[in-house]
C-alpha cells in the first residue's frame, strides 16, 4: 500500500512538473457530473455572448429595422416581378429540386407565400415603429415555421445525396436564425417597456 502511494506521488510530481500542473488534484474529474453545476457555470458564459444587452441593444434594434425594410422592399419586388410575368425564373435563396410541381402550380404557390411573407414583414415594421410586441409575432411564427422547414428539407437533401453541401446555404441559414434571434430581442424589450411604461426612449417616431 505504501509503495503503491509512493509511485502514485512520483507520478503526479512527474507530470506536474513536466506540464505545469497545479497541486490541485480535487478541482479537475471525469467521474464527477453535476448538471446544475455545470449549467449555473455555462449560463453566465452564454448570457455573456447574447445579442440583447443594454449597451448592444441600439444596434440590434437599428439592424433590426434596416433589415425588416430591405427585407420588406425585396419582397414586394419579388411578388410583383412573379405577378407581372408569368414565365419569368423563380429565383431560390438555396439550390431546390422540384418532383412534381409544374410551373403553373409552382408560380401559383409562390405568389400565395410572397403575399404571406409580405404581410408578416409589414406587420413587424408596424410592429417596431408603434411598439407592438403583438405585431411583431406573425413574422417570428412564419419565419420560424419556413426556417425549420428549410433546414430539414435541406439536411435531407443533403445526407441523402440529392444536393452537395453549399457552404453559401448554411451561412445563409445560420444568418437567418440570427436575425429571428434578433428581432425576438427587440420583441421581448418592447415586451418588459411597455410592463414597466418606459417606452418613451423606445420610439421612433
Amino acid at each position: 500500500m505504501f509503495e503503491l502511494q509512493h509511485i502514485t506521488t512520483r507520478i503526479r510530481t512527474l507530470l506536474r512538473r513536466t506540464f505545469h500542473l497545479s497541486s490541485n488534484y480535487d478541482t479537475y474529474s471525469i467521474w464527477t457530473f453535476c448538471p446544475m453545476t455545470n449549467w449555473n457555470q455555462l449560463k453566465p458564459v452564454l448570457q455573456s455572448c447574447n445579442l440583447c444587452r443594454v449597451e448592444s441593444f441600439p444596434i440590434v434594434f437599428w439592424l433590426v429595422v434596416l433589415l425588416s425594410v430591405f427585407g420588406t422592399c425585396s419582397n414586394c419586388y419579388e411578388l410583383m416581378k412573379v405577378w407581372s410575368c408569368p414565365c419569368t425564373k423563380l429565383a431560390m435563396w438555396r439550390q431546390r429540386h422540384f418532383y412534381v410541381l409544374k410551373h403553373w402550380t409552382l408560380r401559383k404557390a409562390r405568389l400565395l407565400s410572397l403575399a404571406i411573407i409580405l404581410i408578416a414583414w409589414l406587420m413587424l415594421i408596424y410592429g417596431i415603429v408603434t411598439i407592438s410586441p403583438y405585431a411583431m409575432s406573425p413574422w417570428i411564427l412564419v419565419t420560424s415555421i419556413v426556417l425549420t422547414m428549410e433546414c430539414f428539407l435541406w439536411s435531407f437533401d443533403v445526407l441523402t445525396g440529392r444536393l452537395p453541401l453549399d457552404p453559401q446555404t448554411l451561412l445563409s441559414l445560420v444568418l437567418h436564425v440570427i436575425f429571428v434571434a434578433m428581432v425576438c430581442c427587440v420583441k421581448s424589450v418592447f415586451e418588459l417597456a411597455l410592463g414597466e411604461h418606459v417606452e418613451h426612449s423606445l420610439r421612433i417616431i
